[in-house]
């Protein structure tokens, strides 16, 4: 068994289908069919049901296949290390991100890293909190950038901003408004995400009850709540990022939440507590320095560079 073959696995695992597979791995239809069943000889198991509409793996091809990964990342784990020791920035960077996250960083993050580091492969993939810490610990992704998750485990959570919600309001709701602005919520006027996307605030956590909110229809998105909001009345919160998107008349709609304790998120970068591409995460860390107000930046980190080979527990956060 070797590393050609377990990357032939793993792409097909990934594909289920021998030709998008052998096209990933740069080979022929033939080259990966030969080779997988080279494997099988080889290891006297079957590692995949094949029929004409589905290739699956067998039980024991799944627990093989989920090896395969770990060693594939460990070997890739060999190139990093040469490369940071060495200096250079290149190889591939995978990032998992939180789509409540990802309008407001991905759009500038894509422009201003592959301006900085254009031999550096960046692959980028919204995901829940869930797949996240799945993807961290499978090692198909190198950083999340998420909100914080509760028991990590392994992971390393690494505190990059800090970033408020405010309230958006609808121009015919003058009563929402005089409340809002007194600090009061009222709860029946309020636009919600569905559950997932809430303000991580147990005073404001509306969506966690069904018995407060408007829930005719509960959004996906903060652009399609303050449309249903201008529509419809009412109001909702939205992250303190999401103002530069609207135009100059919606401003007029924003007041602040005076709501204790604040009503505010923490983003972060979680990576695994063995990860060791410090260069890496120090260019994430700089290319979100220039996307986000300097004012909500993690300070620590708005003057110091992320030490990865140093005490830990004096830079991160471990669940």
């Amino acid at each position: 068994m070797n590393i050609q073959q377990m990357e032939y696995i793993v792409a097909l695992d990934k594909y289920r289908h021998f030709v998008l597979a052998a096209e990933a791995c740069g080979v022929t239809q033939p080259t990966l069919s030969a080779m997988v069943q080279k494997l099988e000889d080889e290891l006297d198991v079957k590692l995949f049901n094949r029929d004409r509409k589905n290739i699956t793996p067998t039980d024991i091809g799944e627990k093989i296949i989920r090896q395969a990964r770990i060693v594939l990342n460990e070997a890739e784990r060999v190139k990093a290390i040469v490369a940071d020791e060495t200096g250079t920035m290149n190889g591939s960077l995978r990032i998992g991100i939180l789509p409540t996250i990802a309008p407001y960083l991905v759009p500038d993050f894509i422009y201003h890293f592959r301006r900085n580091y254009p031999n550096v492969g960046l692959t980028i993939d919204e995901k829940e909190n869930k797949s996240l810490v799945e993807g961290l610990k499978y090692g198909t992704i190198d950083i999340a950038i998420t909100t914080p998750v509760g028991d990590l485990g392994n992971l390393l959570e690494i505190p990059v901003y800090i970033e408020k919600f405010v309230a958006y309001f609808s121009e015919k709701c003058s009563k929402a408004r005089q409340m809002i602005a007194a600090g009061s919520l009222p709860p029946e006027q309020m636009w919600i995400l569905r559950e997932g996307h809430c303000v991580p605030n147990g005073s404001l956590n509306f969506c966690q009850n069904k018995e407060v909110g408007n829930h005719v229809y509960e959004a996906g998105s903060i652009e399609t709540l303050v449309r249903i909001v201008d529509r419809n009345g009412g109001y909702t919160i939205i992250p303190e990022l999401h103002i530069a998107s609207l135009t100059e008349e919606q401003r007029q709609n924003v007041l602040p939440l005076e709501v204790n304790p604040p009503a505010q998120r923490c983003v972060s970068m979680l990576i695994k507590d063995d990860f060791i591409r410090e260069r890496m995460v120090n260019a994430v860390l700089d290319t979100l320095k220039a996307i986000i107000p300097p004012y909500m930046m993690e300070e620590r980190f708005s003057r110091q560079q992320i030490r990865l080979r140093t005490a830990v527990p004096q830079i991160f956060k471990k669940a």
